[in-house]
């Protein structure tokens, strides 16, 4: 496929020289650049936000970077003869082309400007593409990213601006691989707040001086666990207040992600263990005996880098756990050796990938990984990958879709899946303005090689005090979760 890139050279930014890299490494296409003049730029308020934040932060993102060369490509000629064109500049010179035009929408606005207003409104965005061919217009794509940071605006824009790199690219790939280029409705347009740059680096000034206090003071919020007895039967879970027991902690640490495990008449429970000394996290074990008596978890596994959700699961008569291993790019595989106090690495399933809290569920005869993936500049909070195998060793087969959701309200696994009633249903984490800011459960309504799709079921929010709950697993009498608030 023919595909021409149109961009300004004058205002040229590191996302979209992302964009260029990224449509340059698809197979089987030829790549040519043409000039026009960008529209839709950010406003001179946000040159002096963007400074104060250097000056006083020492702020930086890539994504805004400009770029003062021109990316060593062709330029096109007027014998070029592209079949697709990605357009950059948003000068409508595009409009009544005879090739398919692709084109990014943020909240109906061009990129950086409705990414600026979203962030400055501190609300997450809608961002779709459209495919301009035959006088109609197409939605291909509608996704909802997360940032990490909204307290920065150069970070948040930063981050939303990779993911804008990285979905033109991925609707790109698709149309070059020759999916069909279906229709989408539009999403909702915002209403409009209109928050100025210098309320948003006020109100942003004055969260960092609490939270750096309270981080002095050692009252800074953080993860801890619960559980309860289970009742009822299969059902979808009512999470509330009503009969969890906080995990307690000594104060110089936090525990989160937990996971059960039911053997020999002994109820384990398994957590991310987070020692502030260390700032990595390790893997611990606690008991909680039949009177409901839990013991303070002891580690069982560490590494040399950061080890959360310990996933666990039984397959071929042995216990095997995936623990998240995503800051060294990996996805790896231990089996119990013995259960539960040591643990050898088996395999490495997959290998410079970045994905989080990985998810095995077997349907028919496919295991299927479901994990949150993360891109150059991009969140790991709001994507979700899939991949299969014939058995939980492999080899592992990245879903043609991926990432097959973008969507901070439903994309990142928080727990087991559940079986109700021959249903599959997902607890998913809720990032929306916050990491784990709550818990929701997807029902998954189609799970094939080549599509993916869920609805969202129920969504459980923290109560009193907490701000934070993202993780739900269950075994045959009890039920554990996780919850972000005051230390105890």
């Amino acid at each position: 496929m023919r595909i021409d890139i149109r961009l300004d050279p004058s205002n040229l930014r590191g996302w979209q020289s992302e964009v260029v890299a990224g449509l340059k490494a698809l197979p089987e296409c030829e790549i040519r650049l043409s000039t026009g003049r960008a529209t839709g730029g950010l406003p001179k308020s946000a040159d002096t936000l963007f400074w104060l934040e250097r000056t006083l932060f020492h702020a930086e993102h890539g994504a805004l970077a400009m770029v003062a060369d021109w990316p060593d490509m062709p330029i096109a000629d007027s014998d070029w003869s592209p079949d697709l064109r990605i357009d950059l500049c948003g000068d409508g010179t595009s409009e009544g082309a005879s090739m398919g035009v692709l084109s990014l929408r943020c909240d109906g606005e061009a990129p950086e400007v409705g990414a600026l207003a979203a962030v400055l409104d501190e609300r997450a965005p809608y961002m779709h593409t459209c495919l301009a061919l035959d006088g109609a217009v197409r939605i291909l794509s509608v996704w909802r990213p997360a940032v990490e940071n909204p307290r920065s605006a150069i970070a948040a824009l930063g981050m939303l601006l990779g993911r804008a790199a990285h979905m033109l690219v991925h609707d790109a790939a698709r149309l070059v691989e020759g999916v069909p280029a279906g229709s989408l409705a539009a999403p909702p347009l915002p209403d409009t707040l209109g928050r100025s740059a210098t309320s948003f680096f006020a109100a942003s000034l004055a969260a960092r001086v609490r939270n750096r206090i309270e981080r002095q003071l050692g009252r800074a919020p953080n993860w801890f666990v619960a559980w309860r007895e289970r009742t009822g039967g299969e059902e979808l879970p009512v999470i509330g207040p009503a009969g969890f027991r906080r995990l307690a902690d000594d104060g110089q640490r936090f525990y989160a992600d937990p996971f059960l495990w039911e053997q020999g008449g002994r109820r384990f429970l398994f957590v991310e263990d987070f020692p502030y000394a260390t700032g990595k996290g390790v893997l611990s074990l606690g008991e909680i005996d039949a009177a409901g008596n839990a013991t303070t978890p002891r580690v069982i596994f560490e590494t040399d880098c950061h080890l959360s959700y310990p996933f666990v699961f039984e397959h071929d008569g042995a216990v095997w756990m995936i623990p998240e291993t995503s800051s060294r790019r990996t996805v790896e595989l231990y089996r119990a050796d013995p259960f539960p106090d040591r643990w050898t690495l088996h395999s490495v399933l997959l290998e410079d990938v970045d994905l989080g809290d990985a998810t095995l569920q077997k349907v028919g005869d496919t295991w299927w990984m479901f994990a949150g993936s993360r891109e150059r500049w991009t969140s790991s909070w709001d994507a979700l990958s899939l991949y299969r195998a014939p058995s939980p060793f492999g080899p592992w087969q990245a879903h043609p879709g991926n990432p097959v959701m973008v969507d901070l309200h439903a994309a990142r696994p928080a727990g087991r899946i559940l079986d109700i009633g021959g249903r599959l249903v997902r607890p998913v984490q809720n990032c929306d303005g916050l990491y784990g800011a709550a818990l929701g459960f997807a029902e998954i309504r189609t799970l094939t090689p080549e599509t993916y799709a869920q609805t969202l079921s129920a969504t459980a929010l923290p109560w009193g005090d907490n701000t934070g709950l993202h993780t739900f697993n269950r075994s045959a009498t009890l039920e554990t979760i996780d919850l972000f608030g005051p230390r105890g």
